[in-house]
């Protein structure tokens, strides 16, 4: 936001930012912040501003790169980081559900329980055997 500045009595208009020369070499620069409203929860962790003339130093915090395996409870990444690498949410792999593996007229759902939600599910096939033995050689059978 430009200001009015007054120097040795003469007032220039609209200056949205001063240069003055340093004794030693360079140029300070002074920038009106009267319109800034940044906070340190706005700002990377380390990071600096200026409000209203004031330093402000963030302070949220970044997240490197991580990967999640998949549990039986749920897992959260918190609110208020910075995601600072790549979050890798390993894939569900179900390599044995297979419906022969599963008892005839059983689902089995992999994922949170509800269809819409379900990585994968299987209707099971397989039927309870039949064994029988005969009588006279006693030899075991099953189908």
């Amino acid at each position: 936001m430009a200001q009015n500045v007054v120097i040795n009595s003469v007032t220039y208009q609209n200056v949205p930012e001063v240069d003055i020369p340093l004794s030693g070499g360079g140029t300070a620069k002074f920038m009106d912040t009267s319109d800034a409203d940044a906070a340190a929860g706005d700002m990377l962790s380390g990071k600096t501003g200026y409000v209203n003339g004031a330093k402000v130093t963030g302070n949220i915090s970044s997240k490197a790169a991580a990967t999640y395996t998949p549990t039986g409870s749920s897992q959260t990444i918190a609110s208020g980081q910075y995601l600072s690498g790549a979050q890798t949410i390993e894939a569900v792999v179900c390599a044995n559900l297979i419906a022969g593996n599963i008892k005839s007229g059983v689902t089995v759902k992999v994922g949170t329980g509800t269809d819409d939600d379900s990585v994968t599910s299987v209707q099971g096939s397989l039927t309870t055997p039949t064994v029988s033995q005969d009588g006279t050689s006693k030899i075991l059978s099953i189908s």
